[in-house]
């Protein structure tokens, strides 16, 4: 019997699993059919189905890996690194200047002149004229004149006037710049501090109690403006007045004055530093009708500035030697400390000093022309002065300082009537100055509002503490002192301006003879002067660039005050006038 072999091969195929299926059973059925019959031819039959791969379980090899136990050793670096310059090349481009636009030079006027008139016959001009705007030289001119012919009720004539003529020149150098002034001032007064009416016996015409100074000085000096901080920067300045006036007395003053600087770098963390020196001689010459005198003062003043961060400080010596009838050498400390505790907000300072000064026939005569200018000429010795403060801007608008104090000083002057008058016997109205060791102590507050170009204030308070050693009173010097000065500008066409100047009480000295059983006492007898409140108002309105015309009033309150004993002062007074300019 023939066998018939079926070989089954399988073919991978993607299709349907049913037809898969069909095939086969179909295949299968077919076989046993041929393998009745007797056929003895062998065949291959291909069946074709899914390819199904499979993988036998393996087993597991349980063995974890473990760390052996001698430690490892950290292999040694030894490594270098090779160092290289780099060069880079830099190519610098020019930068373009930034260009201003929209700001005019405002036109300039070589000459300016104001003149008015006021009750109690008062005429008033003054006149300028002035180089126009140069980078080689500077030259001005400048004249005034004002007076007054009115009169008080019951008190003598109290004319007075003051004439001015005075001009300045300056050289511009690159490193230097040199100047010069010349000045001629003469002012007049009159000693009507007496009632004529209480002194019948005495027949004085107006012309036999005037005073009149007269002033001649001269200047010149110069300066270096380097722009390099490191240069010695250097000043040089030499002063000369000659004054005297209708008693024949006579005063000289000549005044030279140098100072050095120099940066400095001593220590590094210093921002800037200075080193200086000022020289200064000021000699004086004296004659009157009772004696004639010489006085100088030497001073030799070296500082030293430190500036870092918000700090500054200034150590220094004010050496002054004295020659005359007091002739001393005072050695007076220099500190001064301060810190910006907040930028330009808050700023706090303090420091000590002194310093010699004279008490010369100017500058009593400027303070009371109703002076004697016979009177004794000494030094003011300013010993020791601390003071301490705080000063900045609270807003862009608004400056404050607040200040104090404390000195002592030797030799400090107070303004006294004078009983023996050589116009008259018992007129007294003539001053004479009393010296006193005395402890001053102020105090001061300023304010200052600024807004823009339109609106200017500044308010200025000052209390005065005086301790003397053998005068009962500060004479004439008052406790309390208010100033105020406002302006306004309304669009460059209308000028609107303020003052108000206020004085507490103050005392002057005066006696007072007793006759008991004969005997003639006379006591002091201190007189008490009420204070004042003097405003003032004034207003300009600019018809034009070149014209304009002012008004201003005076003493609006009307108050007769008394700043002098024995001189009261003008009541309201008015004054209208004109400017021009060419």
């Amino acid at each position: 019997m023939n066998q018939r072999t079926i070989k089954i091969k399988f073919i991978p195929f993607r299709i349907r699993y049913g037809v898969v299926i069909s095939v086969i059973s179909l295949l299968i059925i077919t076989g046993f059919k041929t393998t009745a019959q007797d056929v003895t031819d062998t065949e291959e039959v291909t069946v074709v189905a899914p390819y199904q791969p499979s993988v036998a379980d393996m087993a597991k090899i349980s063995i974890s890996p473990e760390i052996p136990a001698e430690g490892l050793e950290k292999p040694a670096f030894n490594y270098t690194m090779k160092s290289k310059t780099l060069e880079p090349e830099v190519i610098l481009e020019p930068i373009k200047p930034a260009k201003i636009q929209g700001e005019s030079v405002p036109e300039l006027y070589k000459n300016y002149i104001r003149a008015g008139i006021g009750n109690y016959w008062t005429p008033y001009i003054e006149f300028n004229a002035n180089k126009l705007r140069s980078k080689k030289n500077a030259f001005g001119v400048h004249a005034k004149y004002l007076s007054s012919f009115g009169g008080i009720e019951d008190y003598a004539f109290p004319g007075s006037s003051i004439s001015t003529v005075d001009g300045y020149g300056k050289a511009f150098f690159n490193q230097h710049t040199l100047s010069a002034e010349a000045q001629y001032q003469r002012t007049g007064v009159h000693f009507y501090g007496f009632k004529p009416g209480e002194f019948p016996d005495i027949d004085l015409d107006k012309n036999d109690y005037k005073q009149s100074y007269n002033l001649i000085g001269l200047k010149t000096g110069i300066e270096s403006n380097y722009l390099d901080r490191d240069k010695l920067h250097h000043s040089v300045n030499l002063k000369y007045y000659y004054l005297f006036d209708k008693f024949d007395a006579h005063e000289h003053n000549v005044r030279f004055d140098a100072g050095m600087s120099k940066s400095t770098s001593f220590f590094g963390f210093s921002e800037r530093e200075k080193l200086g020196i000022d020289l200064g001689i000021n000699y004086f010459y004296n004659m009157d009708s009772i004696r004639d005198f010489n006085s100088s003062i030497i001073m030799i003043r070296p500082y030293y500035y430190l500036g870092f961060e918000q700090y500054y400080f200034k150590v220094g010596l004010n050496g002054d030697a004295a020659s005359g009838s007091d002739s001393k050498v005072h050695v007076y400390p220099v500190v001064r400390a301060e810190v910006q505790v907040v930028e330009d907000v808050l700023i706090t300072y303090a420091g000590i000093y002194g310093e010699l000064n004279k008490n010369s026939l100017h500058s009593m005569s400027d303070e009371n022309p109703f002076i004697n200018s016979t009177f004794e000429k000494k030094f003011e010795n300013n010993k020791l002065s601390q003071y301490g403060g705080l000063k900045g801007h609270i807003t862009p608008y608004f400056d404050y300082n607040l200040s104090f104090e404390n000195s002592t000083i030797d030799g400090m002057a107070f303004y006294v009537n004078d009983t023996v008058s050589a116009l008259g016997e018992g007129l007294n109205n003539q001053f004479t100055v009393v010296y006193d060791k005395v402890k001053y102590s102020k105090v001061i507050a300023e304010f200052g509002f600024h807004y823009k170009n339109k609106f200017n204030a500044i308010l200025l308070g000052k209390y005065n503490s005086y301790f003397c050693d053998n005068e009962d009173k500060a004479w004439h010097k008052p406790a309390l002192e208010i100033s105020f000065m406002a302006n306004y500008n309304m669009q460059d066409k209308i000028l609107i301006k303020g003052e108000l100047l206020t004085h507490s009480s103050i005392y002057a000295r005066t006696f007072e003879s007793i006759t008991v059983d004969e005997t003639t006492t006379t006591n002091l007898v201190p007189v008490r002067l009420d204070g004042y409140a003097d405003i003032s108002l004034g207003g300009e309105y600019r018809y034009s660039k070149l014209l304009s015309g002012f008004i201003n009033f005076n003493n609006i309150l009307g108050q007769r005050y008394f700043r002098w004993y024995n001189y009261p002062s003008y009541r309201f007074n008015i004054m209208l006038g004109v400017t021009y300019s060419f």
